[in-house]
């Protein structure tokens, strides 16, 4: 029997979306993320709208953001985003899209920020400044049970989905360099054809792989190995006040342990060493931690 991505996490009616969404789509002149933000009293982070962030997020990236049965946005990077912007004073007005979507509406000047799990590469931080590491992931092969493949070279010459514009699609030549790779517009569509069967295994980020395993007994993450870079959110070129006042909301997050609860809210693992390197203080809130 088929699976249907109507039952994917974070999968919702077409309507719904497209009012989240607002049809959101990438262009090339919008205005530029790449010219320097104006500030004024008014609007001293150089916001499109002064006193809201438009920010793009996703609605099939458990648990770092995915839709509520309502249809508005949740998830770990929501829930920062949302902290950071009461105490900064702001509203958000989010809009659905892809992480490429995210990406190209910021240079695009659709968006003032990407609410997503936006791996930081150097590739995309040529268009893109981003945020203190927010969080330091793994790249997880999910596959079904009924497949014993245990390694990540065991997976060459099998179909690996990757989603388009993800990290993980830059990470796939490295670490299954003979797989025969397709291409997803969204994980849930991934995860749908790997249920299916149409593919072999899909390479995602290890906390969305524990989510969909959670959801489907029928998958198995086959191998997990850290990533070389952090996640985090981003912001256009150029806009060093918007990006000033978010790290140093996310800091004093840190400090005052908001930034723990929520991390302990969404995920069951402790933090990677690298990430506990970047924030020292989150040592003592995580003593399990390695």
């Amino acid at each position: 029997m088929s699976v249907s991505p109507r039952n994917l996490p974070g999968r919702r009616p077409l309507l719904t979306l497209l009012a989240l969404s607002g049809l959101v789509l990438p262009v090339a002149a919008c205005g530029s993320g790449s010219d320097s933000a104006k500030t004024s009293d008014a609007n001293p982070y150089g916001l499109i709208e002064a006193g809201t962030i438009r920010s793009a997020t996703q609605t099939g990236q458990p648990p770092f953001a995915y839709a509520k049965d309502s249809g508005q946005p949740t998830g770990f990077i929501v829930d920062l985003t949302d902290e950071a912007a009461k105490r900064l004073g702001l509203e958000v007005d989010y809009k659905s899209t892809s992480i490429t979507g995210s990406l190209a509406g910021l240079t695009a000047g659709q968006f003032d920020l990407a609410s997503s799990g936006v791996g930081v590469t150097a590739e995309r931080a040529k268009s893109v400044d981003f945020t203190k590491p927010l969080f330091w992931s793994t790249a997880t092969a999910l596959t079904t049970s009924k497949s014993t493949i245990s390694t990540f070279a065991g997976f060459n010459g099998e179909r690996v989905g990757v989603v388009t514009g993800s990290s993980q699609e830059a990470q796939l030549p490295a670490r299954i360099p003979k797989a025969d790779p397709v291409r997803f517009q969204t994980s849930n569509a991934a995860v749908s054809q790997l249920l299916n069967g149409n593919i072999d295994a899909f390479l995602v980020g290890g906390p969305d792989a524990t989510e969909y395993v959670k959801q489907y007994p029928g998958l198995r993450q086959a191998v997990s190995a850290p990533v070389d870079h952090p996640t985090s959110m981003a912001v256009p070129k150029n806009h060093p006040a918007f990006l000033k006042a978010l790290d140093q909301q996310f800091a004093a997050m840190v400090a005052d342990g908001s930034y723990a609860k929520l991390y302990r809210k969404y995920f069951s693992t402790s933090p990677e060493p690298e990430l506990l390197a970047a924030w020292p203080a989150l040592k003592s809130q995580f003593p399990e931690a390695k």
